[in-house]
Parts: structure tokens; sequence; C-alpha cells
């Protein structure tokens, strides 16, 4: 690279929005900077035919005679266009690159073309659009919107922030330390994220898909590759075509899901959590799941854990799936691309005077061959039906297939076979037969029909297997019995009968599968039923609750306005505290009790401003129990009972006091308040059914609520979910 550039110029900034940059042959860098100006530099190179193009000579001033260089400024656009002469028959001996650094304030956008060379963004905002037909594409710390695509090259974006849209022909794409929602497309790379903030949406024709450290949405798909992801919070949604998925979810948020064609699937989260589990697939293999309940066999789950979540999908159409509890997360991966050879995250695109190399290198990581660990051994797996009822139905659909063709041939009378020479073996053979194909089916559907995806095309390997497990079982009853009696047509009979009854078996097992599949989505489609029905409540107690308070408060305020307005300031404040906590609400019906008391506090704060020296309030809970999870808007209510009914009513001096302990897997929340205690006939108004209703929707049997006097509280007692 040279010290020098070749041309260099700057232009005010000051009425200018948008630069446009067309060129036609060399590399683009954009660099923000503080001043109000537009600094360009050109370095310009030349390759001449006479050398073979294998030498880049520095070109010390800018040929205007060979090449076109145009500044202009059309409204508030500045436009830069640099492209060779076509009919200067220097060109046609001679091949001339034109790499522009240009140095730009933070907000302006820019349009950037180019056909041979690298893009290059760092540290600039705005809008930017970018193209370059072969060369690869590196944003660095940038902080405005991108989008872009390059033909062949690879592309990084590093610590960036914004919306981001960028695509290649076949390139790699590597993503790390950005904060920003981005969506990236390659037709044959890899794609790797590392340390990443916002959503992610990515598609790959081939290539592998890597994941570390994500907080956000994920959703990306391959056609063939494999996928790796770890430590990824959030939204995930996967697939490939043919590739196989390992992942390691640490907080699932609303729905994770896996699919891939022919794959295996390894999946680590966290089984001790509500969701709701959809996995299918040749062979499952899961821990004991706490409270479960719905439909698990061999190949398929669907039901819910701990009453329901998020939703969990895991499916493959031939692969075995393996779930296991991600108390040992995987090891992250570590590129070593060729752009960070020092180990640096700082990659810088060559601006010196060379053609453009239109290579591809690839993440070096370690392999991604997927094999299923502890894997069962083989003869040691559980056969995938009951094989005493497989025994019993494959002799007697031999002996069924047997009777019919002697009895027929007896009748017709077309075939002269002499069979009283084989009647005595007829028992044993028709027997041995049917152990063949019951071998058969074991085998098949234990090692060989996981790996075929189609069902029309299982019934041709489980013919071999008939075959190979008939001349185990059948060749020296065969040979010593049938031959010797030369009777060519039993033996030909009898060699074939295992695959006639290995059909019928395969042919039932697909009935029977398809049946409990059908039986299981019905079954699943009740418990989303149930699961929605039970949301809806819940969202209809909540949206009742919330106008109710508001009512009370903004009548708080309006009567401190004109005498108090000091008071009334600070009511607003925390008014406007406490419904941030219910504008930002997510959809999950469970929250974090920490959660729950700072809405408590900010509730109270209002009341207090509103009764001044008249209440007094405490709330005593050990740090060790924030994390738990309760209900939304459990205690709320309450304590508006306790306000409305009870500090109301006293003059001064009015205490509300909040206690909450554990003890063994029992959660115990204590309300009490000293105002007028509760009457023996008391029903209930709206806010104490709320609280009813909810923990009966969500808990069943395993919580209750209880009023009690002298001292007055109100106890809730929750057992551990």
């Amino acid at each position: 690279m040279n010290n020098k550039p070749t041309f260099e110029k700057t232009f005010e900034a000051e009425s200018i929005n948008t630069l446009d940059l067309q060129n036609f042959t060399g590399n683009l860098e954009l660099i923000a900077h503080d001043d109000n100006t537009i600094k360009v530099e050109i370095y310009a190179s030349v390759r001449s035919i006479f050398t073979f193009f294998i030498y880049s000579d520095p070109l010390l001033e800018f040929d205007h005679d060979t090449h076109d260089l145009r500044f202009e400024q059309s409204g508030d656009t500045f436009s830069i266009y640099a492209k060779p002469r076509y009919f200067n028959v220097f060109n046609w001996f001679n091949f001339q690159s034109t790499s522009f650094r240009i140095y730009i304030p933070h907000r302006l956008n820019s349009q950037t073309k180019t056909f041979g060379g690298d893009v290059s963004l760092k540290g600039i905002g705005g809008n930017h659009f970018f193209e370059t037909w072969g060369g690869k594409i590196l944003a660095q710390s940038t902080k405005g919107n991108l989008k872009g695509k390059t033909m062949g090259g690879k592309i990084e974006l590093i610590s960036c922030q914004g919306d981001i849209d960028v695509s290649t022909m076949g390139g790699n794409i590597y993503v790390a330390n950005n904060q920003a929602n981005i969506r990236l497309d390659t037709k044959g790379g890899n794609l790797l994220v590392q340390n990443h903030k916002g959503s992610i949406n990515g598609s790959s024709w081939g290539g592998k898909i890597e994941a570390f450290g994500v907080e956000g949405s994920f959703e990306c798909h391959t056609l063939g590759g494999n996928i790796r992801l770890n430590d990824i919070h959030g939204n995930i949604g996967v697939s490939t075509k043919g590739g196989n998925i390992s992942a390691d979810i640490q907080s699932p948020s609303q729905y994770a899901w896996f699919d891939t064609s022919g794959g295996n699937i390894k999946i680590s989260m966290p089984l001790n959590q509500p969701m709701n589990l959809d996995v299918s697939g040749s062979r499952i293999q899961v821990p004991p799941l706490a409270d479960f309940k719905g439909l698990m066999t061999n190949d398929i789950i669907h039901g819910t854990i701990l009453g329901g979540g998020p939703t969990v999908s895991v499916k493959t159409l031939g692969g075995k799936i393996k779930i296991r509890e991600n108390n040992q997360p995987f090891e992250p991966i570590r590129p070593t691309d060729s752009s960070f050879k020092d180990g640096s995250t700082k990659p810088n695109i060559n601006l010196e005077k060379k053609p453009v190399e239109n290579t591809q290198s690839t993440f070096s990581t370690p392999s991604n061959h997927f094999e299923m660990v502890d894997s069962p051994k083989p003869f040691s797996l559980k056969p995938p039906y009951d094989l005493g009822f497989s025994i019993i139905f494959c002799l007697l659909v031999g002996y069924g297939i047997t009777s019919i063709a002697y009895f027929t041939l007896e009748i017709l009378g077309k075939w002269q076979i002499d069979f009283s020479a084989i009647q005595p073996d007829m028992v044993l053979l028709t027997t041995a037969a049917g152990f063949s194909a019951t071998l058969a089916c074991y085998i098949f559907l234990t090692f060989i029909e996981p790996k075929i995806p189609l069902d029309e095309v299982k019934f041709l390997p489980l013919m071999g297997c008939a075959f190979a497990s008939s001349e185990i079982l059948q060749w020296s009853i065969l040979r010593t019995n049938v031959w010797a009696y030369s009777v060519p047509m039993a033996i030909y009979f009898y060699m074939a009968l295992p695959a006639f009854i290995s059909w019928a078996f395969l042919y039932y097992w697909f009935q029977h599968r398809n049946i409990n599949r059908k039986i299981s989505e019905k079954e699943y489609q009740l418990l989303n039923l149930e699961k929605l029905k039970s949301k809806a409540q819940l969202d209809a107690l909540e949206a009742k609750i919330n106008p109710h308070f508001l009512y009370n408060a903004l009548n708080s305020i309006a009567g401190l306005i004109h005498e108090q307005p000091n008071q009334a300031e600070e009511m607003t404040i925390q008014l406007s505290k406490l419904f941030r906590y219910t504008t930002g609400r997510t959809e999950e019906s469970f929250h974090s009790l920490f959660d729950e008391l700072e809405i408590i506090r900010a509730y109270l704060s209002i009341e207090e401003v509103r009764f001044g020296h008249r209440l007094s309030y405490a709330i005593n809970c050990d740090e060790s129990l924030f994390s738990q999870q309760i209900p939304r808007f459990l205690l709320q209510p309450l304590v508006e009972n306790a306000i409305k009914h009870g500090i109301s009513k006293i003059a001064e001096n009015g205490v509300i006091e909040i206690n909450i302990k554990q003890a063994n897997d029992l959660l115990t929340i204590q309300i009490h308040d000293n105002g007028p205690s509760f009457s023996e006939t008391l029903g209930g108004g709206f806010g104490l059914r709320s609280v009813k209703e909810k923990l009966k929707l969500l808990y069943g049997n395993k919580a209750s609520l209880e009023l009690k006097n002298n001292p007055k509280i109100i106890e809730i007692v929750i057992m551990n979910r």
C-alpha cells in the first residue's frame, strides 16, 4: 500500500446528504471522521499485458486521458464516477485499478458500487447501500442501516449497530460483537455468528451454520449443512435439509424449533422449566421429565412440562434425537479466518495495487461431523415394537400364506407336486420362516429404517434382510429335507416366504405408527387449545385490574394538582414507572418475584403520596427468593384491597407489611394491614376473585389463598413448580 495516494482532494459537505460512488474496478473504503468535509484519496495502479498482468505498478499521477474521473453535486447528492475510456488504445493492453479511500461525516448516507474490488465501511452512520461483483465486504463499528451484496466474496460484520441486510453468492459470512437486526444470505458459504445482540435471519444453500453467544431472535436455514448453536438466549428457529443439528439452549423465550430432513439432532436445554414439547424422530433419547403430561413413545413426544410454557419443537424425518439437561455446555468454536491472522477483531481491506483475488477462505473450525454420544450398542436396543406380539403376528401370517398356497395348488391341480414328501417338514419350515421374518424386521427397523426418509423404498432393503435371515435360519433345513425330495417349487416358496411375512408386518407397523401420530397430534392440539383458553382468561383478568387501578390513581392525581402540585407530580412519575411494567409486558404469565415487588413498591409509593403520614409500608423478603417465578400482578390487587378496605378506614398510622418466606417446597406470602378486620360474611370483591381464579388456572390444587384475622392477614401458599 502506498504511503501517498495517487490523487487526493477535499470537498465541503455542508449541503451534502448522500455520497454516490460508482467505480469500475478497485477497492472502496468509507471511513467516518469528525470534519464536515469529504476527503477523497485515490490509489491507482496498472497491470500490463506485456508482463502477463503479473506485476502491479503504482501510478504517480492519475491519467485523465485513459480514465474518466468526475466529481459532481446535484442537490444534496455528491457523486464520484470512475471508469476507463474503452476506446483508448492504452486500455486495450493495460488494466488499471482505481481504489478509493474516502473520509465522510458520520451523518452522511452513501451508495457505492464496484465491479471488481472490496468494500469496507468503518465507523460510519446513516443509511448505506453497497455492491461489488467479486470482492469481499467489511463493515466495522457502523451505526447506520446497511444493505449490500457481493457476487462471490465473503462478508464480515464487526461491532455494528442498526439494521443490516447483506448477501453473497458463495462466500462465507462472519458476524461478531454486533448490536443489530441482521439478515444474511449466502448461496453456498458458511455462516458464523458470535457475541450478537439483536435478531439474526440467515440462509445458506449448503454451508454450515454456527452461532455462539446470541441474545435475541435467531432464525436460519441451510439446504445441506450442519448447524451448531451454543449459548442462545431468545427465540430460535433453525432447519437443514440433510445435516445434523447440535444446540445448547439457555433460556427459550417463546419458541425454539429445530428441523432436519435426515440428520441427527442433539439438544441441551433446561428441562426443569415449564415448556411445551413437540418431538418426533426415528429414535428419541430423553431423561426423565418433571411433571410431564402428554404422549411419549420411542419416536414421538407431545406434551407439557410443569404445566407448559415456551414451545420447543424438534423434528427429523430419519435421524435420531437426543435431549439432555444443559449442565454440560458445549465448548465454543473460535474462528481463525485468514482475515484475523493476528487474532485481532479489526480486519483490514488491502488497497495495494494488485488484481482482485476471488478466493474464498473457510472458517478454520473443528470438523462438523456429528455423532450421537452414548448411542445404543447393536443388539442391545429395545425393539420399536412388542417382540412377543411380532413373533405371533409373523407366525400367523406365515401359516396363513402357507395354507392358502397349499390348498390353492391342491384344488387347481396344475402343478403335480407330491406334497406328501414334505408334509412332515412344512410346520418346521413355516415356523422357521416366521422367525426369519421377525429377525429381519428387528434388524431393519432398528438399524436401517431410520436412515431411509421415504417409506415407499423401505420395502426393498427389508427384502434383503428377509433373504439374509432366511439363509441363516432355513439353509440347513432346506438343504437336508426339501432338496432331498427334489421339490424346487417348495424351495422357492419357502425362500420367499419370510419376505412376504416381513412386508405384511412392515405395512402393519406403518399403519400403527401413523395412527399413533394422528392421536398424539389431536391430543397436542387439545393441550394447546386448553393453554390458549387459560391464557385468554389470564389476559382478561389482568386487563380488568389495570384500568381499575388507573381510575383510582388518576382521581387521586386530579385531587392533588391544585392544592399539592409537587405531590401530584411525584405521583405521576410513580404512575408512569408502574405502567412501564404493564405496557412492556411479554406474553408470559410468570415473572420473577423481584419484578412483582417492584410493581408493589411503585404502587405503594403512589398511595404514600396520596395518604401522606397516614400510610407507611414495609416489604420483608430474602434476596435469595427474588428469582422465584410467580404469576404476573398476583399481589397488586391484594395490596390495593388492603388500601381500599383497610388503610382508608382509619384516620392515621396505617401500616401495610408484606412478608415472604420459603420453607421446604412451600412459598408463603403474607399481606398484613392494621385496618378493620375481615367480615365473616366477606364474599370477596373483584381483586380477591381475580387472584383466586389466577391461582386456580395456573396451579390447580397446588396453591391456596386464605383470609385471617387477629392479626389481619391475607396469606398465599404456593407449592414450588
